[in-house]
């Protein structure tokens, strides 16, 4: 368990806390291109790391990420006019531009320099793959834009999604990263069926974790053909809140791999960012949609939700489904969620089971302590790193065989 301190240190993410100004150093999703199809189209509101943003595509087709409120008399730029490549705010008239830059005061009087005094705040920016990406640190220590693998794939090989979570994005990440709920919580079966799936066969996996310079992975093994061999299901971290999740062995999904990003909107919700991509092959995602329960309203909330308890099928969890719950991403939300906004980790009792979460804790504890005391900045930030080598595996491991012989890790990305 943690201390309260040290949970205050994990989840708090606004601007000047310890954890914030991590997040702060990496560049992260904001929100998906679809939001912004037309320039000059309506500006979205973004709410990310605590901050009210508002994100628009100018005439050129640039993006802009600039602070809500208008820095001259605080109206929302979400009631502007989108237009001449820029913002202008409905009170005044003052327009901004995707840098931040005043180039309009029409009330000022002819001549005034006044514009010249005053700007939005705003931050960097960049499209790919189907996101647009911000970075809201500081200007002079702006890391390398990160090159994932999926970046250079065709756009019928990937498809990126948003989910809204109503917690703290730390549990978030704490799910994603805990190998042994999957033969648990995502059991395609009831709970006295025989097993369907290699997760199910061994419920308590050995973990083994391993620091990385873009911050963790483990391997999580199982004991799947009676002693003969293991399965080794290899989770990649990249700080500040990416998982790499391990693909099928077998089956029509080897080829698919999912990423996630749980960004934090404050210290309450979460911004579950999805990818979905194939090295090999273009797919249809409407598989996904189904598979993982992503039915959601215009604001990208759940339509099974806290709300309605995941409109959970008692009856289904003694015939056919163990959860009760539809969607592999609904299940994993319900488990966090229901955690509370932000779990109380002083009240917690962990296992063996909970290794890889342990060790990510103090990861992003002595990141965020390093940064704050020290300055040294946090894995993966200002490091030449291969970011396209970064992947998960699943990997069948022969006897008196280690998983890191049969996958080894790229020695640029050893630490």
């Amino acid at each position: 368990m943690l201390t309260r301190e040290e949970n205050e240190r994990l989840t708090r993410i606004g601007p000047g806390t310890p954890m914030g100004e991590v997040f702060r150093r990496y560049w992260i999703p904001a929100l998906l291109s679809e939001e912004l199809p037309d320039a000059d189209g309506a500006p979205v509101r973004v709410r990310l790391l605590g901050e009210d943003l508002i994100a628009f595509r100018d005439s050129e087709g640039k993006v802009g990420l600039l602070a809500e409120a208008c820095p001259h008399r605080g109206t929302s730029l979400a009631l502007a006019l989108n237009a001449d490549c820029g913002l202008r705010c409905i009170f005044h008239g003052y327009k901004f531009d995707v840098n931040g830059t005043c180039v309009d005061t029409p009330t000022e009087p002819e001549g005034s320099r006044f514009a010249q005094k005053i700007r939005a705040d705003a931050y960097p920016v960049r499209e790919a793959a189907g996101m647009i990406w911000a970075y809201l640190g500081p200007t002079d220590l702006r890391p390398n834009f990160p090159e994932f693998e999926w970046f250079g794939l065709p756009a019928s090989h990937q498809h990126a999604y948003k989910v809204f979570e109503e917690c703290n994005y730390a549990q978030a990440v704490e799910g994603a990263i805990d190998s042994a709920h999957a033969g648990v919580l995502h059991r395609r079966s009831t709970w006295d069926a025989p097993p369907s799936q290699a997760f199910e066969e061994d419920l308590s996996p050995k973990l083994e974790v391993e620091y990385t310079q873009y911050g963790m992975r483990y391997g999580a093994l199982r004991n799947v053909d009676a002693g003969q061999a293991s399965q080794a299901r290899i989770t990649a971290v990249v700080l500040p809140c990416f998982t790499f999740i391990p693909p099928f062995i077998t089956g029509p999904k080897i080829e698919r791999r999912l990423v996630n990003a749980y960004v934090p909107r404050d210290d309450t919700s979460t911004w579950n960012f999805q990818v979905l991509f194939s090295r090999e092959a273009s797919f249809d995602d409407a598989h996904r949609r189904v598979e993982g329960g992503l039915q959601l309203d215009a604001d990208y909330k759940k339509l099974r939700n806290l709300a309605n308890n995941y409109e959970q099928d008692r009856s289904a969890m003694k015939s056919s489904n163990f959860s009760g719950i539809t969607g592999i991403l609904v299940q994993d939300h319900a488990v966090s969620e229901t955690q509370g906004s932000i779990c109380d980790r002083t009240r917690e009792h962990l296992g063996t089971s909970d290794i890889a979460v342990i060790a990510w804790r103090r990861l992003m504890l002595r990141t965020s302590k390093q940064l704050a005391e020290t300055g040294e900045q946090p894995p993966g930030v200002h490091t030449e790193i291969p970011f396209g080598d970064i992947c998960s595996a699943t990997i069948e491991v022969p006897p008196d065989t280690t998983w890191r012989e049969v996958e080894p890790l790229a020695p640029a990305l050893a630490r």
